[in-house]
C-alpha cells in the first residue's frame, strides 16, 4: 500500500479514554485506563475499540446533546431547504442566517476536531493491537486481532471520508504521533490533493474488506463488515465524480477538487455494483419497518443504541403526549419546499402536484401522497395514537389555533413535523422526573443502507452511460436501480399504522424513455425523498452545485383556522417564511481559522478569508 506521511493536529489529545462495554449496542461507561496498559489485555483493547465506535457522530438524539449541533436536538436537515428548526436560539438558526465563519458558528469547527481525534485513536489501535496477548476468554488470537485491526482501518477510512466530504483534501495521517510540541515538523504539513485523499480512503477500504466478515451476530451485531467497507467506497467515489469535486472548468488536482475525469462516474457505478451483488446479506425492508428494526437487512452500517423512547418523544410536539413539563418536542420541521416533492397516487399512477391530472386540492393537500410522506411527516389531520393532529394559526383572531402546536411556535414554523425515525404506535409512559422513560423502541441510525447503494448506482450509471444502457454488462441499468427503491414504497397493510390514512398501493415505476437530463432530475428527486432527514440533502446540494438561489427561499403550507357560521374551519396558505444566507463558498466547509494560524502550510477553501481562490 502507498506510504503516507503522518500528521497530528494540535487539538488532539494524548490519551484516549476507553469505553467499558461488552457489545456495541450502547457503550456507556468511560474508564480511564492508563495508556500504557490499553494493549496489555484483550479486555482493555476491546474497550478501546468500542470507544472508537462510540466517537461516531450520533445524529439521532439520544440525549439532550445528541445531534451534530450538540444542543438543542436539531438535525442537520434543518439547514437545508427540506427542513426548519424551531429552536431559534440554536446554532442552526445562525447557520441559516449566514452568521457563521471559519472562526465561529459552524458545526464544521467541531467536526474538524472530532474526526482528527478519532483518526488518531484508530492509528493507536492499528499500531498496537498486535501487542495484545492471546486470551481464551475473549478468543484473542491472530485471526481475532486481524479482524479487529480491519475494523479500526474501516473506521479510519470513515473518519477521513467525512473530513474529505466536508473540506476536500486534508493532510494525511498514517500513524499516531505523541509529540505535539511546536517543534515537530509533522504538525505543519500541507493539505494533500483531493484525489490523493480519495485514493487513500479507497486503499483503506480495500484492505479492510479483505479481512472483515460479511455479517456479525449476537453481541457483535453492529460491527463493521465487508459490505460496509465496499459501501463506503461507493459513496466516496460518487462524491469524487460529482460536479463540485470533478469540475471540467478547473481540471487540475488540488486540495479543492480532483483532476477532472468523466470516467469517475463509471468507477462509482462499479463500486456500487459490487455491493448490489450482496443480496444474500442485504435487502430493502417495508418502509414502515426500516427505522424501527434492530437486526436490519437494509442497514449496512448503523449506530447501535439500546431501545428507547427519546427519539419518538422528541419528534412530536409535547402537547401530543399531554406533556407540559418538557417543551423540546417538535423542533424538527418539514418545509413546503420538501412537501411539494411528494407525488400524488391516483389510479395506479403518480403525479406531481402541479399536474392537473393529479386531482390535487390545495385545501386538502395531504390526500393520496407518496407513502413515504406519511412515514416522514406529522401534519394537520394526521391520525396517530387515536388522536387527530390539530396544528396551525388563527386567521381571524377568533378561531382557536392548533391544539398540538409545538411550544416554541414562531413566524417560521411550518406546522409539519419530521417523524421519520419515530414510532407512531409507541405509547410513551411519561414520567415527570424522567420524561423519556417508559416503553422503548429500536432507534438505530443508519449511516449507510442498501437503498443508498441502489441510488448511488442509478446516479453513476446515468451519468456514465445514460438511463437504460447496460454499460457494465450485468443487466442492471440506472432505471432499474431507481425503480428498486421507488417501488418499494408501499402503504403498510397493518391497520395499527393509522398515520398512513388506511391507503392501499405503492409507488409505480418511473417509465422508460427518459433522456439523460430527465433521468438526472428524477434520480435527484427520488434521492431527496428517500433520504429526507438522513443528512443527505445538505451534502447532495453541495456536490451537485445546486444554484444558491434555489436553496434560500423557504416556504411553509400553513393551516389557518377561521370561524365560519360558528364552525371552525381550516384553510391552507403558502407563505414564505425565510430567506436564508448562503453563497457559493458554503459548498465547502471552511478550515477552522485556529488551524490555519497553527499551521501556516494549510490553505483555506475557495471564497473564505485567506483562501488563494476567490470563489468556486
Amino acid at each position: 500500500m502507498k506510504k503516507y506521511i503522518c500528521i497530528l493536529l494540535l487539538s488532539l489529545i494524548v490519551v484516549s479514554a476507553c469505553e467499558d462495554s461488552s457489545s456495541l449496542l450502547d457503550p456507556a461507561v468511560t474508564t480511564g485506563i492508563p495508556v500504557g496498559e490499553v494493549f496489555q489485555k484483550a479486555e482493555y483493547a476491546e474497550r478501546n475499540l468500542s470507544d472508537i465506535y462510540d466517537q461516531l457522530l450520533p445524529v439521532l438524539s439520544i440525549s439532550a446533546a445528541g445531534t451534530r449541533w450538540r444542543s438543542p436536538d436539531v438535525y442537520l436537515e434543518a439547514t437545508t431547504d427540506n427542513g426548519h428548526a424551531e429552536a431559534q436560539w440554536g446554532r442552526s438558526n445562525a447557520f441559516n442566517l449566514g452568521a457563521w465563519s471559519a472562526s465561529y458558528g459552524s458545526f464544521s469547527n467541531d467536526d474538524w476536531d472530532m474526526y482528527w481525534k478519532a483518526i488518531r485513536a484508530c492509528y493507536k489501535f492499528i499500531n498496537n493491537i498486535d501487542k495484545v496477548p492471546n486470551d481464551a476468554q475473549y478468543n484473542y488470537d491472530d485471526k481475532k486481532r486481524a479482524v479487529r485491526k480491519a475494523e479500526a482501518r474501516f473506521l479510519l477510512a470513515w473518519n477521513y471520508a467525512e473530513l474529505v466530504k466536508e473540506f476536500g483534501g486534508v493532510p494525511l495521517l498514517t500513524s499516531e504521533v505523541n509529540d505535539i510540541s511546536p517543534s515537530n515538523e509533522l504538525l505543519t504539513l500541507p493539505r494533500e490533493t483531493y484525489d490523493t485523499c480519495v485514493q487513500f480512503i479507497l486503499d483503506q477500504c480495500d484492505e479492510a474488506a479483505e479481512v472483515l466478515p460479511k455479517e456479525w451476530t449476537g453481541v457483535d451485531y453492529g460491527r463493521v463488515t465487508k459490505g460496509a467497507a465496499l459501501a463506503l467506497k461507493s459513496r466516496v467515489l460518487l462524491f469524487a465524480a460529482s460536479p463540485l469535486w470533478n469540475n471540467p472548468e478547473k481540471p487540475e488536482d488540488s486540495p479543492f477538487r480532483g483532476a477532472y475525469n468523466k470516467n469517475k462516474w463509471e468507477l462509482a457505478a462499479r463500486a456500487a455494483a459490487q455491493v448490489l451483488e450482496m443480496t444474500d446479506v442485504y435487502d430493502l425492508l417495508p418502509i414502515e419497518e426500516v427505522f424501527l428494526t434492530r437486526v436490519n437487512k437494509e442497514f449496512i452500517f448503523a449506530r447501535m443504541q439500546q431501545p428507547q423512547s427519546y427519539v419518538t418523544g422528541l419528534s412530536f410536539p409535547p402537547a401530543f403526549y399531554k406533556q407540559v413539563s418538557f417543551g423540546n418536542g417538535g423542533l424538527n420541521q418539514v418545509t413546503y419546499n420538501m412537501i411539494k416533492e411528494y407525488e400524488i397516487l391516483k389510479d395506479g399512477k403518480a403525479y406531481e402536484i402541479t399536474d392537473e391530472a393529479s386531482g390535487y386540492d390545495p385545501q386538502n393537500p395531504y390526500k393520496n401522497r407518496d407513502p413515504r410522506f406519511y412515514r416522514d411527516c406529522l401534519y394537520n389531520g394526521s391520525k396517530v395514537l387515536d388522536q387527530v393532529a390539530d396544528f396551525g394559526v388563527s386567521g381571524d383572531g377568533v378561531a382557536h389555533k392548533g391544539t398540538y402546536n409545538d411550544s416554541y411556535e414562531g413566524p417560521m414554523d411550518t406546522y409539519v413535523y419530521s417523524i421519520k425515525f419515530a414510532d407512531p404506535t409507541l405509547k410513551i409512559n411519561w414520567q415527570t422526573s424522567l420524561w423519556y422513560y417508559g416503553e422503548g423502541v429500536a432507534a438505530n441510525y443508519p449511516y449507510m443502507r442498501f437503498a443508498e447503494i441502489y441510488m448511488n448506482y442509478a446516479e453513476a450509471m446515468n451519468e456514465a452511460f445514460g438511463p437504460e444502457v447496460d454499460g457494465l454488462g450485468n443487466g442492471k441499468t440506472a432505471l432499474w436501480a431507481l425503480n428498486k427503491v421507488r417501488t418499494r414504497a408501499s402503504y403498510p397493510e397493518d391497520p395499527k399504522y393509522t398515520n398512513y390514512q388506511g391507503l392501499k398501493g405503492s409507488m409505480p415505476p418511473v417509465p422508460s424513455g427518459l433522456s439523460q437530463d430527465e433521468m438526472r432530475d428524477r434520480i435527484r428527486k427520488e434521492r431527496r425523498i428517500e433520504f429526507s432527514y438522513e443528512e443527505f440533502r445538505f451534502w447532495d446540494v453541495r456536490r451537485w452545485k445546486i444554484p444558491v438561489e434555489e436553496l434560500v427561499e423557504i416556504y411553509a403550507q400553513i393551516p389557518t383556522w377561521y370561524m365560519v357560521d360558528g364552525e371552525r374551519q381550516v384553510r391552507y396558505k403558502i407563505v414564505k417564511t425565510e430567506t436564508r444566507g448562503m453563497d457559493e463558498k458554503m459548498y465547502r466547509m471552511p478550515i477552522p481559522e485556529s488551524q490555519l494560524f497553527a499551521n501556516k502550510n494549510l490553505v483555506q477553501n475557495p471564497g473564505w478569508p485567506f483562501s488563494p481562490e476567490d470563489s468556486e
